[in-house]
């Protein structure tokens, strides 16, 4: 009866920690791939598809996104080690990136060049939008802290959520304004530079242990 006790309770503890290393992934994802500010870059991009058009953009757009997740989330570490680059020194590079990439969201400054304003709206979104370097940096780091399932489940949650909002973007700019979405875009953007802080310090931390 003990025994089965503490096999019950350890099991808890186990589902829990896991749970709780899914949601962090999750959050930490969320924000950095932040689909608010693709839903604003898709409907202004959308107006003149048609429905058809649309779900194919978002199709497209999902799958560029997953693709380069899931490459970056098994091979990322592998690759680190074939560069010969440490740990630390990407934790500090990345969080680098991500600093700039949430000031620039918080700031609504525009870092995009015409050329690519003119390529497809699917391409666009699904990187280096919902995948840019601070997306794939960030499930590198994940898969390092938790292995491959928590980040894979976590990206994969987050897709999904993704594409319910590109789907329904329309829907949210009439329900909320794109100036509400744009609010959320910013709020994530603080977020995020807060989250590239504590990866640099980490990363420095890492260092002066080491």
């Amino acid at each position: 009866m003990i025994i089965s006790n503490c096999l019950a309770n350890q099991r808890q503890g186990i589902c829990e920690t896991m749970f709780e290393e899914l949601l962090k992934s999750f959050i930490t994802l969320f924000i950095i791939i932040d689909p608010f500010m693709s839903a604003v870059y898709f409907i202004s991009m959308s107006k003149n598809m048609s429905i058809k058009e649309s779900n194919e953009a978002i199709w497209t757009a999902i799958g560029v996104a997953a693709a380069l997740l899931f490459i970056f989330l098994f091979s990322g570490l592998y690759l680190l080690n074939i560069l010969g680059i440490s740990f630390n020194g990407f934790m500090i590079a990345g969080g680098i990136i991500l600093l700039i990439m949430g000031v620039t969201t918080v700031l609504a400054i525009d870092y995009s060049t015409k050329a690519e304003q003119t390529k497809s709206a699917a391409i666009l979104i699904g990187t280096p939008l919902l995948s840019g370097p601070g997306a794939l940096t960030t499930i590198i780091i994940l898969s390092k802290s938790y292995g491959y399932i928590i980040p894979g489940l976590a990206a994969l949650a987050v897709l999904i959520v993704s594409f319910c909002i590109l789907k329904f973007a329309h829907h949210f700019q009439r329900w909320l304004g794109t100036e509400i979405i744009e609010i959320l875009s910013k709020v994530l953007g603080l977020l995020l530079a807060a989250l590239a802080v504590d990866f640099i310090q980490k990363g420095i931390m890492g260092f002066v242990g080491g």
